[in-house]
Parts: structure tokens; C-alpha cells; sequence
């Protein structure tokens, strides 16, 4: 098994990521916990040093996710380096994605990997270079090395700026923005005050025959029709805009986890 939502409930999810069962906080889980299989480690916000371990892990590991592999791995604030709900768009993307994909808060690059499987050239940005760093790890396990893969360690904003000074266009663009960030050379990013200026710097590195935007967010507060909302003012005087939630499909419940907006033509 590589992947699989095992349990939800208590503020908490226990996943399945290859060999290892791993619980962790999860605010939108508010029923009752059901019976669940032992831990191998878990993760708590409340404890200092974060992480226990029923049995020791090893720093790092890989899985095939859906076809892709990633290298995982513990981190100081309880990720993986994986969120697994964006797959949950990856049919979107081999639908709408075209030649040319901008992928911004692009982290460990599970979708970076999917879209260059496909033949798509990305643009992969991130402020930390330790994230863009793991994602050319990933790269290099699925044999990406040679992929038309450009990697940026920048501010987004800043990217997209000079990008639209320079002239260059992408097809698509993905994004899943924090709620609160700091760029490479410590800008402070705040979605509610800056949202609008992101949305317009990304209308500006669309290329006329632009098929899609695929804004996905774990910003509490930021709700589907908000983001459809966004969207439609950006760019809604053409193609279709929709919105959702990201769903993780559990073996008992299903699980909140964001939401998402896509405008496509």
C-alpha cells in the first residue's frame, strides 16, 4: 500500500504512507475517532518536540503516489511532503494542461512531478531553497533529471513581476498560497491582503490561449465560493470557473482538506 486515509476524527487523521501509519493533527475532523490500527508515529502542535515514535523511522522514505515517487520524510512542522488532496486535481490537470505550466508555492513537487510525467514543461517556485532542493530529489528518483523542469528559489510575487516585465507567458498556472508566508528575502505574503495582487500578476503571465487557473488553499475561512468568487472577478469574462472542496476518501469517512477554485476554457 502506498497511500490511504486510515482514520479521521478528534481534531486528528492517521494516513498510511507506504510501510508507515502516521497521525496528525486535523482541525476540520470533529467527530469521534473510530478504532484504529496502532501508530507508528504521530505529531502534535501542543508537545515540544512534535514528534513520538511507537518504532524508530528511518530519515527518509519513498512511495510510488499515484504513480509518482516521492521522497517523505518528518518535519519540524508536522509535514511530510506530501498533501495528498491535490492529486485529487491531478485528472483536472492532464485534462487542461497544455504546453507550458507555472506551478507558484510549489513545495516538494509531487505535481511538478505529474505534470513533467506528462510531457509539460513547468516552472517550479518556491522562497525555500530546501523545498526546491527536495523537489530535485524527486525529480531525480522518477528519472526527471533531463525534464524541462525550471527550478526558482524566489518570491512569488517578485517572480511574477519580472516575468511580465520580460514577457513570458505560460498556458496554466497552480498555486496554493499560504496564509501567511515570507519570500526569500523575508516579504511577507498575508492572503487576505495580497490575494487580489497575486490573482492580477498571474493574469499578466497568461498566455492568450491560456486553458486553465487552479487555485487550491488550506487557508481556514477561505471557502470554495470565495474562492470562486476571486476567480470570476479575475478571470471570468471568459471560459468556466467552478470551485469544491478537497476531499480525502477515507476507508470510513471522508475528509475536509481545503478547497479549490479552477477557471479553464
Amino acid at each position: 500500500m502506498t497511500y490511504a486515509l486510515l482514520a479521521s476524527g478528534d481534531e486528528k487523521k492517521i494516513e498510511q504512507f507506504g510501510p508507515y501509519i502516521i497521525e496528525r493533527p486535523c482541525s476540520a475532523a470533529l467527530w469521534k475517532l473510530p478504532k484504529h490500527p496502532q501508530v507508528d508515529a504521530s505529531f502534535s502542535r501542543e508537545k515540544e518536540k512534535g514528534w513520538e515514535y511507537a518504532k524508530k523511522l528511518p530519515s527518509d522514505w519513498t512511495v510510488d503516489f499515484n504513480g509518482v515517487l516521492l521522497k517523505l520524510k518528518p518535519t519540524s512542522f508536522g509535514h511530510l511532503g506530501v498533501f495528498p488532496e491535490h492529486a485529487t486535481q491531478w485528472p483536472f490537470l492532464k485534462k487542461h494542461a497544455k504546453k507550458r505550466v507555472l506551478s507558484l508555492f510549489a513545495y516538494s513537487g509531487a505535481t511538478t512531478m505529474f505534470l513533467a510525467k506528462q510531457g509539460i514543461e513547468v516552472c517550479h517556485v518556491d522562497a525555500s531553497k530546501g523545498m526546491i532542493d527536495w523537489a530535485k530529489e524527486n525529480a531525480h528518483i522518477n528519472g526527471l533529471d533531463d525534464a524541462p523542469i525550471r527550478w526558482i528559489v524566489d518570491d512569488v510575487m517578485k517572480f511574477l513581476l519580472r516575468e511580465a516585465k520580460r514577457g513570458s507567458v505560460y498556458d496554466g498556472v497552480l498555486f496554493d498560497p499560504p496564509s501567511f508566508g515570507r519570500g526569500s528575502k523575508g516579504q511577507v505574503f498575508k492572503i487576505e491582503r495580497d490575494i487580489h495582487k497575486l490573482l492580477g500578476a498571474i493574469r499578466n503571465v497568461l498566455s492568450k490561449d491560456a486553458s486553465f487557473v487552479l487555485f487550491t488553499c488550506h487557508t481556514p475561512g477561505i471557502t470554495p465560493l470565495t474562492i470562486e468568487n476571486l476567480l470570476r472577478d479575475a478571470f471570468g469574462e471568459k471560459g468556466t470557473v467552478d470551485s469544491g472542496e478537497l476531499v480525502l476518501d477515507g476507508a470510513l469517512r471522508k475528509l475536509p482538506a481545503g478547497t479549490f477554485g479552477r477557471w479553464f476554457q
